[in-house]
């Protein structure tokens, strides 16, 4: 165990001291700097935007020179910029009759101080305007004659009348704190303080999460930390698999994922990162294990890694030894029933992940695709990736036992999978399993085909490329299927409500909207009325939250009035009279009391609710109106893109690609974008059904049908491109994917260590020239795409420059021609301002619809007069102001025309301005045309484009490693047939040139291979003619000196004979049968040496036969077992050795060896001989084993050289002919020995498939 912790220790010691650093400076991170969404780290960094902010007005309130030049606006363009460029407004008031002021210059037009900061006694406070909140810093500034009243807006926080996704509340310059901290004026432990130290307001933490003071950087430096254990983990498991086999290494990695994925769910409260919108259950959230997007991006994760090791330290097992035992159907049973439910849970999931989810997943929108998206492919991916390890472990364990019988394995599948279906509940899942199931058993059958289960190198990225738009295909299936059944829902759920939109007596809606409006809560919130800044806010909110529904084709708004009838801060100067005599005469009633409505136009009602406000003894203590009217505009062109409500009926992704009309009694009465819709229906046209979907041409046309009202809902049909675009995003994720998971890999193998990295990076020529080709096909994709964007940018820009250009000269000319002098403007505007004249107005909106486009008119002053759409000006989302900088270059330069960038909340537009001009070229107003739907135009076109070039790259990609492969596998297959030829040169044998026929590089290294073979040749015959009479001087000389050793004795006998004859002494006869006795030994050893150089010589002419190893070996160990001097022990494996070789030489080659091991321990007291055999990958080791005193250092290099021998005697042809054997067989040989304590001999075999 000892030794298992110092193996574990230095194997990972690179990554405990990378990640013991990491948590470290994480650590650091975390005691000296908060998170950007925590409450300290928000606190302190608002605080000191303010307070640098206010020290830039002091600044500014300190050059009374420059004021002077300002208030009285001889200012020039650059000092103009310096005070637009500042992140907050400035305002120049001058005195004004009766104590009032007035203002002289603005910064900005996005706000405007009100009468309660005009006239304010504080000088610097926290201020609710109709846009958000705003710190105000007032200062007097002395003059030499006079004063000025500076005020600064320092915007604090947005919030709109409207929320939408370009009108959102957020902090300013911070716009995630939204989600972690609200903003209160009462006190909290987080005071937002200016620069004199007087608490501005208070911030207040949303959750648990934003109180702590986690640093995003620390977390990542935590995460990185986490991935760094994680390989340590890995490395752990896979030393316990080499160590203690592999089966408990799976184990062990196993339980301690699960583990450490419990404690973190067992003690997520603590855990600060799900504070996270990725761990947003709102987000997604389908069950308590995948809880969160986050969650479910862990546990793919998690289980990729897990599958990633299975499938790696599983390649050689097998379940052969089961085929055809008892266990051999239940084994393949369970496989069956393992592949439908992993195939079941994963299309689940994926369902899960586009049905249960706020995931756009509609590539053909790009910008409609967020970070959500991106981690949504991620995930996809991932469990792709794992449900592919799991099925190709599966699939290769069963392989051995579904030989000739797949088509049973096919049934089972079947069987099971129709038996789940049965269960489950919910039609949506139960149809899409349907069609998953038929899909698994295409993939098995894909699986199985020879072609696609090569393991050949050359073809292994065409086979991976395969899969991986297979798994492309089919999830782009999954999620078109789900998205076409979540928006058909959507569309009958649209389709329901414009049918309550187009309802002219609905009072349902409105009978809602006023059910808060009832006489307790009026009375309890009317002293709130009788405050300018109170009424706006509580008007905005009233209309807001009850009336959401119908501010897409209604402006709605409450007039308020007191006791004696006299306005209470209306929008506009509309009396108590007038209300009150059209709710009474022209109100027609409806069953909602104190609600009436009045036609304004044959397809449009207007709506008027009438509130007598009491006290408790029912005296009247005020009057309230709800007036609905139909927007002025008529044409969708005139709605701006950050209030078009009428696409908020749909999904915003998809709204370009819908259109709809809406019938009352057959007649068109409302629709929205450019499809061709009938103006009247035919009765047969009328769907008998609810709901009816037809198609035409390439809209697919929803109708619904209630009472007399229909309403058309039609889709553009764009499944192809959808599609397409679905498979390379997933196509491209996919390899991002895999080349991270290499890249991972290739750091756990280098163990962090420079040299082993530098290794790991030395790629081969097929991998370079792939990754070449690749890469350029992807710089190229971003270069050409980027170069586009920007061209698209600069062109739509001068277009749009252009059409507003000619635009405004068209309107100018056709305002100054109806609007006759200086003196009409000014008398219309009186006659607007008492609320007794309309024509302007009319004009205004007449001129807006002709060129479908809002107009805006400004008097000298830069003040806004009249606007085709108020609804921005009237709600504050921008102030009344025309913006500074058009105001100089249109009222200062004089210029005939100024076009600006602007922004309004989240979208930036283009606007310009032109001044409209007596007869004597003097400007006595200032028309503007916003065009607020420019980006939106732009983002339309670009998004159409990253679409388009998506598609292409992806085919590209696809089409350029097709030609990768084939190119790198033509110069490789060169180099491989060069590498063969050049493996299987030999100095015994002729050897082939290579033919070429092309003149190229290849060509010149094949003729310099072909020189180099031919003179090969020439010195191998050369060498072979060297060696072969000095094999033969050796040969004779050992056996010159084999056969001298037993004449020698032969030669002393016959002379000891023949002497004791002449001599006649002794016994003759003896004498004789001794001589003849030494004579016959040294005979059978001269026979004996004769035939072991006859069996070396003739070692190739071997006799293959298919036998069971264990026959030879259960011989010899009968023989040696019966042997009392020797202890002999034999360890075979339970199964059959097949072996193909000469039964008679792999005999010799083991006696032989058994004989070594028995002299090897022939002076030891206790010797041992030891045979074990271990089977495995298609091959037998059989290791002999002594307790001898192993073999000297000087002679182990020797040991298989011919005529070498470590004994008094012999011919030392023993090992030697026992590893020409081995070798003839097609095995290996060699031994390790150590001094003192034996050797070790060791014969691998090749086995063939015929064990059982």
């Amino acid at each position: 165990m000892r030794k298992f912790a110092l193996l574990i220790l230095n194997r990972n010691a690179y990554f405990l001291l990378a990640s013991a650093w990491l948590f470290t400076i994480a650590f650091i991170i975390n005691n000296y700097y908060s998170g950007a969404s925590s409450a300290p780290y928000l606190q302190s960094a608002i605080q000191k935007r303010i307070r640098q902010l206010e020290t830039q007005i002091d600044v500014v309130a300190r050059d009374t020179v420059q004021l002077k030049v300002f208030s009285e606006g001889t200012y020039t363009e650059q000092q103009l910029r310096k005070l637009i460029d500042l992140d907050f407004g400035i305002y120049l008031y001058k005195p004004a009759p009766y104590q009032n002021w007035s203002l002289a210059f603005w910064s900005n037009q996005q706000s405007e101080p009100n009468a309660e900061v005009i006239y304010a006694p504080d000088t610097r406070r926290l201020v609710s305007l109709r846009n958000g909140q705003y710190e105000y810093v007032r200062k007097l500034v002395p003059l030499a004659r006079d004063s000025l009243l500076l005020i600064a807006l320092v915007p604090i926080r947005t919030e709109y009348f409207i929320q939408n996704s370009n009108l959102q509340k957020q902090f300013v310059n911070f716009p995630q704190a939204e989600n972690s901290v609200s903003l209160l004026e009462t006190e909290t432990q987080y005071p937002v303080r200016s620069i004199d130290g007087s608490a501005l307001f208070y911030l207040e933490p949303k959750n648990r999460y934003a109180g702590q003071s986690a640093n995003e950087w620390a977390l990542l430096l935590e995460v990185l930390g986490v991935i760094l254990l994680l390989i340590i983990i890995h490395n752990i498991a896979t030393a316990i698999c080499e160590t203690y086999g592999v089966l408990r290494g799976i184990l062990f990695l196993m339980v301690t994922i699960f583990f450490l994925r419990a404690m973190t769910y067992w003690f997520k409260e603590g855990l600060s990162w799900r504070a996270y919108d990725l761990f947003d259950p709102s987000i997604y959230s389908s069950n308590a294990i995948n809880s969160s997007l986050g969650d479910l991006l862990i546990n793919a994760f998690l289980f990729s890694w897990l599958l990633f090791f299975v499938n790696r330290k599983t390649y050689r097992f097998s379940l052969a030894e089961w085929r055809g035992k008892l266990l051999h159907w239940p084994i393949v049973a369970a496989g069956a029933l393992m592949m439908v439910v992993i195939t079941f849970v994963l299309a689940a999931v994926v369902q899960s992940l586009i049905a249960d989810a706020r995931i756009s997943f509609n590539v053909t929108n790009f910008f409609s695709l967020d970070r959500y998206s991106f981690f949504g492919f991620v995930v996809l991916a991932m469990l792709a990736l794992s449900y592919f390890l799991a099925s190709t472990v599966i699939m290769r364990l069963l392989q051995p036992l579904l030989k000739g019988r797949s088509i049973v394995f096919y049934a089972l599948m079947a069987l099971f999978g129709l038996m789940m279906i049965t269960f489950i509940e919910g039609s949506s899942l139960v149809e899409l399993n349907i069609y998953v199931l038929l899909w698994l058993i295409g993939y098995i059958w894909l699986m199985r085909l020879p072609v696609v289960s090569s393991v050949d190198s050359r073809w292994s990225i065409s086979v991976l490329l395969l899969w991986i738009f297979l798994y492309s295909v089919s999830i782009s299936l999954i999620i078109i299927a789900e998205n076409s059944r979540i928006e058909l829902e959507q569309r009958k759920r649209t389709a329901e409500k414009l049918s309550l939109q187009a309802d002219p007596t609905s009072e349902r809606l409105l009978s809602i909207a006023l059910t808060y409006f009832d006489n307790d809560f009026l009375y309890a919130n009317f002293d709130r009325f009788r405050v300018e800044s109170s009424n706006h806010y509580l008007k905005d909110s009233l209309i807001n939250k009850n009336f959401s529904a119908y501010l897409n084709k209604y402006d709605t708004r409450i007039y308020t009035f007191d006791a004696a009838e006299k306005p209470l801060y209306n929008d506009n100067s509309v009396s108590y009279d007038t209300l009150n005599t059209i709710f009474r005469i022209e109100g027609k009633p409806t069953n909602v009391a104190d609600m009436r409505y009045f036609e304004k136009s044959f397809d449009k009602f207007s709506y008027i609710s009438r509130k007598m406000i009491t006290d408790s003894a029912g005296v009247a203590v005020g009057f309230m109106f709800v007036l609905s009217e139909p927007k002025k505009y008529k044409s969708d062109a005139l709605v701006p893109e950050l209030f078009r409500a009428r696409k908020d009926f749909l999904p915003d992704e998809y709204s370009p690609i819908y259109s709809y009309a809406i019938y009352n009694n057959r007649e068109l009465v409302d629709y929205y974008n450019d499809y061709a819709f009938p103006t009247r229906l035919s009765p047969a046209q009328v769907p008998k059904a609810s709901f009816t979907r037809r198609q035409s041409y390439n809209y697919d046309e929803l109708w619904y049908r209630d009472d007399a009202k229909v309403v058309v809902i039609a889709r553009r049909d764009n499944l192809w491109l959808e599609s397409m675009t679905l498979v390379a995003y997933l196509f491209t994720t996919f390899l991002v994917l895999l080349g991270l998971f290499r890249l991972a890999a290739m750091l756990v193998r280098s163990r962090l260590r420079l040299s082993l990295i530098r290794k790991e990076m030395q790629l081969n020529l097929r991998t370079q020239v792939h990754g070449t080709i690749i890469f350029i096909s992807l710089f190229s994709f971003l270069v050409i795409g980027a170069a586009t964007i920007f061209f698209f940018i600069n062109r739509y820009n001068k277009n749009k420059q252009d059409q507003l250009s000619k635009a405004i000269q068209i309107m100018t000319n056709e305002v100054q021609s109806k609007i006759s002098s200086r003196t009409f403007f000014d008398y219309m505007l009186k006659l607007y301002e008492e609320g007794q004249n309309e024509i302007l107005e009319s004009l205004v909106q007449e001129v807006s619809e002709i060129h479908g486009t809002d107009i805006n008119i400004y008097d000298t002053n830069g003040e806004l007069r009249l606007s085709s759409n108020p609804f921005i000006y009237d709600k504050g989302i921008l102030s009344v102001r025309m913006n500074p900088e058009a105001y100089f270059m249109i009222h200062r330069k004089r210029l005939v025309q100024v076009t600006t960038e602007e922004q309004m909340g989240g979208i930036s537009y283009q606007s310009i301005y032109s001044p409209v001009r007596d007869d004597q070229g003097n400007a006595y107003a200032y028309l503007n045309m916003p065009s607020f739907d420019s980006q939106v135009e732009l983002k339309k076109e670009i998004s159409n484009f990253l679409v388009t070039i998506i598609n292409l790259n992806a085919f590209i990609f696809l089409f350029a490693g097709v030609i990768a492969l084939f190119i790198t596998n033509r110069i490789t297959s060169s180099f491989s047939l060069i590498s063969e030829k050049m493996r299987a040169v030999s100095l015994g044998q002729h050897n082939d040139e290579i033919e070429w026929h092309r003149d190229d590089e290849i060509g010149e290294l094949v003729t310099e291979y072909n020189k180099m073979v031919l003179k090969l040749e020439e010195s191998a015959a050369a060498l072979a003619k060297s060696e072969r009479e000095g094999a033969w001087r050796e040969m004779a000389r050992q056996v010159a000196h084999e056969i001298k050793n037993p004449l020698t004795p032969m030669k002393l006998s016959i002379q000891y004979l023949q002497k004791a004859t002449d001599a006649n002494t002794g016994d003759v006869k003896q004498l004789t049968a001794n001589v003849a006795r030494t004579l016959v030994e040294q005979i059978d050893h001269l026979s004996k040496i004769a035939s072991e150089f006859s069996q070396f010589a003739n070692i190739s002419m071997a006799t293959n036969e298919v036998f069971d190893l264990h026959e030879i070996l259960y011989s010899l160990s009968h023989l040696y077992n019966a042997s009392e001097q020797v202890r002999f022990s034999w360890i075979p494996v339970n199964h059959k050795l097949m072996v193909n070789a000469d039964r008679t030489q792999l005999n010799r080659l083991f006696t032989n060896l058994l004989q070594n091991a028995v002299e090897a321990t022939i002076n030891d007291d206790d010797r041992m001989v030891r045979v074990l055999e271990e089977a495995e990958d298609h091959k037998v080791l059989v290791s002999i084993s002594d307790n001898g005193h192993g073999i000297p250092e000087a002679m182990r290099s020797k040991i298989f050289t011919p005529n070498f021998t470590t004994k008094s005697s012999g011919t030392g042809l023993g090992l030697a002919m026992s590893k020409g054997i081995v070798e003839q067989a097609k095995g290996r040989i060699w031994f390790e020995t150590s001094e003192g304590q034996g050797t070790t001999f060791f014969v691998e075999l090749p086995l063939i498939n015929e064990q059982a």
